[in-house]
């Protein structure tokens, strides 16, 4: 019998936001103390471009897991769609198939493999059941 599928509605994370904040905000301070003013308006300008890139490239909405016995695969919801809709209607809703990975398994983080697209699942970045139900699905106990 099939396990009905792990629902994960993802958003990007403040706590990713705030920690490459942290770090750009140090970058900025020693290149102040290096460089000078310039070298301050440089860094900051660059790094406000690439944090907000990063930010706006980071992957969100609804992925679907299933387990099919040692492999795992997904799938995003594409568009706008909402998950209420009847399944027919939402399998057309789907794309295609890609394996997951879990490469990293930690108290914080779940680090994940969509195919070739890296997601990784910070605390508020998804609902804590669907969360929890991930790592259950990835932990394996004595490895």
């Amino acid at each position: 019998m099939l396990k009905a599928p792990i629902i994960l509605p993802i958003v990007p994370s403040k706590y990713w936001l705030l920690g490459q904040s942290c770090l750009w905000a140090g970058i900025a301070t020693l290149s102040y103390w290096v460089g000078g003013g310039l070298a301050l308006i440089t860094v900051v300008v660059v790094g406000s471009g690439i944090a907000w890139r990063a930010y706006v490239r980071e992957p969100k909405g609804v992925l679907y897991l299933t387990a099919a016995a040692p492999l795992f695969h997904g799938r995003w919801l594409l568009g706008d769609r909402q998950a209420e809709e009847s399944d027919l209607v939402l399998d057309e809703a789907l794309s295609e198939e890609h394996q997951v990975r879990c490469d990293y398994l930690g108290p914080w983080l779940i680090g994940l493999y969509v195919g070739k697209q890296r997601v990784w699942l910070w605390p508020d970045s998804a609902p804590a059941e669907s969360l929890r139900a991930v790592r259950r699905l990835f932990h394996h106990p004595g490895r």
